[in-house]
């Protein structure tokens, strides 16, 4: 087991992840967390660094959830869209608690799920035009977080590194410990999903005549 496996493990034996998380499939490889060289562990991120880390994580989810919003509106899915908007909503006002990126990492795999469904049947649930202007809305949004989302690979490398008395020695209080060892188990799993569903929309769109926005492809193919 290399360091930065290690330091994941240190990290869950000491009862710093979710305990209601499930993320069993994990591709950390994919963001800088396992394999390769451990000869920079020394330059683990500072406190700031982690908050930062944070405050970019937020961000993307954001995105992720104004995304998901527009394109169930424009499928005619107005309960789904409210639960985005209210998911969102949770990761306004400081640094959220695990607790809470939980509940809203739960509510936007369940979104992606349900939208990717509607995506596959082949039009909106009711039968209803969709609306091509709301669709290409999301689309945008929902490709910008997907790139947000890439980009903390390097910083999810680095946090894989930190074992959870570097986290405390480095500054950190135990809630934003917290929320920084469910971001590196979450993140992945989550990125993969939303991969998914980009695609999947983007599929929907190409076939429906709606236009899809450059940022939208350049996400999916700045992941792969």
């Amino acid at each position: 087991m290399n360091q930065r496996s290690l330091s994941l493990s240190l990290i869950v034996s000491a009862g710093l992840f979710v305990s209601g998380a499930s993320h069993a499939q994990l591709n950390l490889q994919q963001f800088g967390i396992g394999g390769g060289n451990s000869s920079n562990s020394a330059t683990a991120p500072s406190s700031g660094g982690v908050t930062q880390l944070l405050q970019s994580y937020v961000g993307a989810n954001q995105q992720v959830l104004s995304g998901q919003s527009s394109l169930a509106s424009a499928m005619g899915m107005g309960s789904a869209a409210d639960k985005a908007q209210q998911a969102a909503g949770m990761l306004s006002g400081g640094t959220p608690s695990a607790s809470t990126l939980s509940q809203v990492g739960s509510t936007q795999q369940s979104l992606s799920q349900t939208l990717t469904q509607a995506f596959a049947s082949g039009g909106t649930p009711s039968g209803a035009p969709v609306n091509k202007q709301a669709f290409t809305d999301g689309l945008s949004s929902l490709g910008k977080g997907v790139s947000q989302y890439s980009s903390l690979k390097s910083g999810l490398g680095s946090l894989g590194q930190m074992s959870p008395t570097s986290m405390l020695q480095s500054g950190l209080n135990p809630q934003t410990a917290q929320a920084a060892s469910y971001i590196a188990q979450s993140a992945p799993g989550q990125l993969q999903s939303l991969m998914s569903t980009l695609s999947a929309a983007v599929q929907f769109a190409s076939s429906h005549g709606i236009s899809v926005p450059s940022i939208a492809t350049t996400a999916l193919e700045g992941v792969q």
